[in-house]
């Protein structure tokens, strides 16, 4: 994919995609970019499933999440999506899927973060990578609990909160002030320690879609033992005019 490039009055924000399918049958993986006059909003859904619908309903979700984030901010991104599979309808099961979306404010620098399930949201700043987003899962509920780490891991897989159940209540929502925003699916985070993310983050902080390849690459390349996930990255740099002529 190509990098998405957003000119602001007082911002420039570069977005940069990058996806692979795994050897999963489907890439149900999807994300998407908007832009307004004062916002620029990017979404990153992971389907629940494999199948020709699941595909092209993360695509649906994303575009849509991105498109109503940009002009009324990610809970609502989020909440339009819902309302795309939720209540009554002929389709059984009904498609389903967990994702995150950003909106980047220039104005103010700050980017405003939703999500619901398993994507993850992580910002650089002088070289150290944050976290800001803790998986919906049941694993990560035990844990919290102090359930220890082998029985933990066990029920990661078991999303607790995802697109089709999401309410108001059910969305964290985070601010951060950072240059450099990435968002990811779980066939990143899952493969990839943080450690590992920071340092392609590090060495790219200035390429994001060098950076979003790259880490997409780089989880890809870890041997395993089981079938690969679909594996998607999404970066968002937020530059002065100055800044993004480097």
């Amino acid at each position: 994919m190509t990098s998405h490039r957003h000119e602001h009055p007082a911002m420039t924000v570069t977005v940069g995609i990058a996806t692979d399918i795994g050897d999963r049958s489907h890439n149900c993986d999807a994300a998407a970019v908007h832009s307004t006059a004062s916002t620029t909003a990017a979404a990153i859904i992971d389907g629940i499933g494999s199948t020709p619908e699941v595909e092209r309903t993360a695509g649906l979700l994303a575009e849509v999440s991105a498109r109503v984030a940009a002009r009324r901010g990610p809970v609502a991104g989020l909440l339009a999506a819902h309302e795309l599979i939720s209540g009554p309808g002929p389709e059984t099961p009904k498609p389903n899927a967990v994702g995150a979306v950003a909106v980047v404010y220039p104005s103010d620098r700050a980017t405003v973060i939703a999500h619901v399930g398993d994507c993850r949201v992580y910002s650089l700043t002088s070289d150290v990578l944050t976290q800001h987003t803790a998986d919906h899962t049941v694993g990560e509920l035990l844990r919290m609990v102090g359930v220890n780490e082998h029985h933990a891991e066990l029920h990661d897989n078991w999303v607790r909160t995802s697109i089709a159940n999401a309410i108001v209540a059910s969305i964290p929502v985070v601010d951060v002030v950072a240059d450099l925003v990435i968002l990811t699916s779980d066939g990143v985070h899952k493969v990839l320690t943080n450690d590992e993310i920071a340092d392609v983050a590090i060495a790219l902080a200035y390429d994001p879609q060098k950076l979003a390849h790259a880490l997409v690459a780089a989880a890809l390349s870890v041997p395993s033992t089981s079938e690969r996930d679909n594996t998607t990255a999404l970066v968002l740099r937020v530059d002065t005019p100055q800044e993004a002529q480097r």
